[in-house]
């Protein structure tokens, strides 16, 4: 006996095995690209056609690298199976209708059906929405989001700024969750950091090691010093044999 009535599951057109478009993609990359559609399919909202799950869900479902989902998405886009267009935090994925299961164009598309994996909208790109006057620590973590950079690379740009503005960040609840994870960040660069010579003594050395003159002395040196050894070991050489 069933357990439900109804369980979750993907539906892929038995037509798309025998669609010219589906079989001009290379055998190297079909196996790759039919496991990256029936992801999206996953997620894709039947009336609006689109999907945005993240690569790192993707790459989770399929065992897929980054690399090789970007390649499976190209061909099928190259094909015309699907679009993409880049957010704010993510990719945006538009299925062709030729390809999913029950699409019908009457269907209303002025709202987000419930399927949608909203799960996979950043809470950067959720907050940045709702404020049109970005602060330095959005902005930080919207041009991190845009180039690809995931939670780790937020943290890491987050702790180049002084711990004073990201602690007022925290007062602020301006992203108080990624500024904490920025401050212990840079508390744990503390111990690499390595001191340096600091007044004259600092200068001295920045003087002597980029004077072209110093330099052309101490090689000279070096160059009078060991030919006045070899001359030495020569003599020594000498003196042996004549005894």
């Amino acid at each position: 006996m069933f357990k439900k009535k109804y369980d979750p599951h993907i539906r892929v057109k038995f037509s798309l095995f025998d669609d010219p478009s589906y079989k001009s993609i290379p055998n190297t990359h079909k196996a790759h690209c039919l496991s990256v559609f029936v992801s999206l399919l996953k997620f894709v909202n039947t009336k609006t056609l689109q999907c945005y799950p993240r690569k790192a869900t993707i790459s989770s479902m399929t065992g897929l690298s980054y690399a090789t989902i970007y390649r499976a998405t190209i061909w099928l886009i190259r094909v015309g199976i699907l679009s993409k267009k880049r957010l704010p935090s993510t990719l945006l994925y538009t299925i062709n209708p030729n390809y999913i299961v029950g699409y019908r164009e009457s269907d209303p598309v002025d709202r987000v059906s419930d399927h949608t994996d909203r799960s996979e909208l950043s809470v950067s790109s959720l907050l940045i929405e709702r404020n049109s006057n970005l602060t330095t620590i959005n902005k930080l973590i919207k041009e991190v989001v845009d180039n690809g950079g995931d939670q780790s690379k937020v943290i890491m740009k987050l702790a180049t700024l002084p711990a004073n503005t990201l602690k007022q960040a925290i007062i602020d609840k301006d992203n108080p969750y990624y500024c904490s994870l920025a401050i212990k960040e840079q508390s744990r660069n503390v111990g690499k950091l390595v001191d340096i010579p600091k007044g004259k003594e600092l200068l001295e050395k920045i003087r002597k090691k980029t004077n072209f003159a110093y330099q052309r002395a101490v090689h000279k040196n070096r160059r009078d010093i060991d030919r006045t050894n070899k001359s030495k070991d020569l003599l020594r050489s000498d003196s042996k044999n004549k005894r």
